[in-house]
């Protein structure tokens, strides 16, 4: 299947994940796991296949994992969960492209795909120590709350004694991503 490509910008392209690009989005995650937190190698391998692997209630994942690229070269990626709200899971820039547009368009694209699907509502948690919090903050979204973190030995319960600052972000339209184009309801690529 040829995947049509939608030029935006000059930053990069970005496109859904194939399994190809698990090696190197497992080892930017392992480099940034202070920042990121953890997620094993099955779950990005579902958000990029559609099916959860082992025994589950369900074996759909409603997750979806995006990469960019920049001259051929994987830069950062992000995961989403499109539940209601939609959930950032993971947004990470390898360190030498920060700063340069990617993690706004890895956002774009991610907010796009949730509004083709209905969903105008968003979430996501990030450390009140990383200076992440500064880009939530210029890419709109509003701190709505505080949590304690979650330890790696328990994904349900808030463990740690880190706080994490709970930001909701809300679009305005179902079906128009934040340059003001209407993206038709198929699989595309984006250039950024």
């Amino acid at each position: 299947m040829v995947k049509k490509t939608e030029v935006i910008g000059g930053n990069g392209l970005i496109r859904s994940a194939t399994l190809d690009d698990i090696p190197y989005i497992v080892s930017l995650s392992k480099k940034e796991s202070f920042c990121l937190g953890f997620i094993p190698k099955p779950a990005y391998e579902a958000a990029i296949t559609g099916i959860k692997t082992g025994k589950r209630w369900s074996t759909t994942c409603n997750d979806k994992l995006f990469v960019c690229e920049e001259n051929g070269d994987l830069v950062g990626f992000v995961m989403f969960s499109y539940g209601n709200p939609a959930k950032c899971n993971q947004i990470c820039i390898q360190e030498d492209a920060r700063l340069i547009e990617r993690g706004k368009a890895l956002l774009t694209a991610s907010i796009s795909h949730g509004n083709l699907r209905g969903i105008e509502d968003f979430a996501c948690g990030c450390a009140n120590d990383l200076p992440s919090n500064f880009f939530w903050k210029m890419m709109g979204w509003v701190e709505v709350g505080k949590r304690k973190g979650i330890s790696h030995k328990n994904t349900w319960k808030e463990t740690s004694k880190r706080t994490v600052n709970i930001y909701r972000y809300q679009t305005n339209s179902l079906f128009v991503n934040h340059f003001g184009m209407i993206l038709p309801k198929e699989e595309i690529t984006i250039a950024l």
